[in-house]
């Protein structure tokens, strides 16, 4: 076989492992922070409560907040409500007309200042167990892309599995293909015949090398991202949104915030 055909062979080779790479990385799922909104805030003052409603929007089927109120008065005085009730705490779900009841005597609160209500709501997806990077990693060793899918709380990137898997056996494949021609090379008197194998085993050995490298390039690629790959399984950072509430005129005034815990 001469170095031209053989150069031929390594280019397609290697075109058809950028293609696998560029498949992987286009097919994965990267989803970022939760893309639910907090909206269509309202306070109402009612005795010694003050009632809070609003919305969750665009939350994921079974995804969890964890609401909480942060008061801050006009004099610049933080609280912290710890008599509430209702739609708070860390097991609140997307949804329309949420509410929260505060009792402002059960906190010994009297509002004679006007005072700032934030509701804070942080994303902490759906329910799952903390997965460990080195749970990760062991199943990356034995199935590439399973430890990247735990971490990422799901996505396709069990396709670097059958990317290795498929380069291993197709590799062996060929070795096997490789081994019977040179078999029959070396039974063979013709020398066309010689030749015509000789090339033959060539070939498959180089396309037997080329993807068994190309397996490990991917395994090795794959516990370099299983250890580099955000652990999503933990609290994720969220936003908090609020408003401001009036007691002397009794209305609220609406304002956003940010809050990245």
């Amino acid at each position: 076989m001469n170095t031209c055909t053989r150069a031929r062979n390594y280019n397609i080779l290697l075109i058809f492992c950028a293609f696998i790479s560029v498949f992987l990385c286009l097919g994965v799922n990267v989803s970022g922070q939760s893309v639910a909104e907090i909206n269509n805030i309202r306070f109402i003052a009612q005795n010694d409560t003050l009632i809070v409603t609003y919305d969750i929007n665009q939350a994921v089927r079974k995804e969890l907040f964890d609401v909480s109120l942060i008061i801050t008065t006009s004099s610049g005085k933080l609280i912290r409500p710890r008599a509430v009730c209702g739609d708070v705490g860390p097991t609140v779900t997307g949804g329309k007309g949420k509410r929260i009841y505060w009792d402002l005597n059960r906190d010994q609160i009297f509002l004679n200042e006007g005072i700032e209500v934030e509701i804070e709501a942080v994303a902490l997806g759906i329910p799952m167990k903390f997965v460990s990077r080195g749970k990760a990693l062991l199943l990356s060793t034995f199935v590439p892309g399973l430890g990247i899918t735990k971490l990422n709380k799901g996505g396709p990137y069990w396709l670097m599995a059958v990317a290795t898997y498929g380069a291993a056996a197709g590799s062996v494949v060929f070795y096997y293909l490789a081994d019977d021609n040179f078999k029959k090379y070396l039974a063979s008197m013709d020398i066309d015949e010689r030749s015509k194998l000789h090339s033959k085993v060539e070939t498959q050995n180089t396309i037997s090398d080329v993807l068994m490298y190309s397996a490990g390039a991917v395994w090795l690629g794959n516990m370099i991202w299983t250890l580099s790959h955000p652990n999503k399984t933990k609290q994720a950072k969220g936003l908090s949104f609020g408003g401001s509430f009036d007691p002397v005129i009794g209305q609220p005034v609406l304002a956003v915030k940010y809050r990245f815990n």
